[in-house]
């Protein structure tokens, strides 16, 4: 074993050096390109590679988003579904951000794949068929994770894929200093173990969760 303690700062800087020239689109430039000043955080690089990658494997036809934002996370999707001649469809709560998002879109060349879908993500997904989409997508409000999972689960699909941001939260901060979102991420994590679904934890972000519907 090596003596050398590992860093894993380093080792996200290494990876993002040799990555940063064939990341498109990047998160900075992106959000940079969007004029905002503020606005609800987005998947980082590295998450955006993973998902790329596994939405390449996984081919699929039909995606599902909640939380939209600036729609970065979106466009990534979007790219890569595109391949395969899939759609994606975002639920987004904050209509003013969606102009935003959808000059994104248009600059990116998908805005033609992309639905939006205003509203409470809770009410909409609820109405939703069963087993409609190969992948679900889930970075809203984290409050609202442990709420949502069992709809999250019932509109995928058999053998589709669920990836669920920030799900590391709860190392963040000790537990007794643990807000809201920290308990609710924390409950979200142990409650989907007691589903019909494979998954893991990967220390990427601030926590990337992969799971699949069995």
């Amino acid at each position: 074993m090596s003596e050398v303690p590992f860093d894993c700062q380093k080792a996200l800087d290494y990876v993002d050096e040799i990555y940063k020239e064939t990341d498109r689109p990047r998160m900075q430039d992106y959000a940079e390109a969007t004029g905002l000043e503020s606005f609800e955080p987005v998947i980082e690089d590295e998450i955006s590679r993973l998902f790329k990658l596994l939405l390449n494997l996984t081919k699929p036809k039909k995606i599902l988003e909640i939380g939209m934002s600036i729609g970065f996370s979106t466009t990534v999707l979007a790219l890569a579904a595109e391949r395969f001649g899939g759609t994606v469809t975002t639920i987004e709560i904050d209509e003013s951000i969606v102009e935003t998002a959808r000059r994104g879109f248009e600059r990116e060349g998908v805005s033609d794949i992309i639905e939006i879908v205003l509203g409470d993500a809770r009410e909409i997904i609820s109405k939703m068929d069963s087993e409609t989409f190969d992948v679900v997508f889930q970075d809203s409000s984290k409050r609202l994770y442990p709420v949502m999972l069992e709809d999250c689960i019932r509109v995928l699909k058999k053998g589709g894929l669920f990836l669920i941001d920030d799900t590391l939260f709860p190392v963040i901060r000790h537990p007794d200093r643990w807000n809201e979102s920290d308990r609710a991420i924390d409950k979200f994590n142990r409650n989907l173990l007691k589903l019909n679904t494979i998954s893991t934890i990967l220390p990427i972000g601030e926590g990337c969760t992969i799971a699949v519907k069995l």
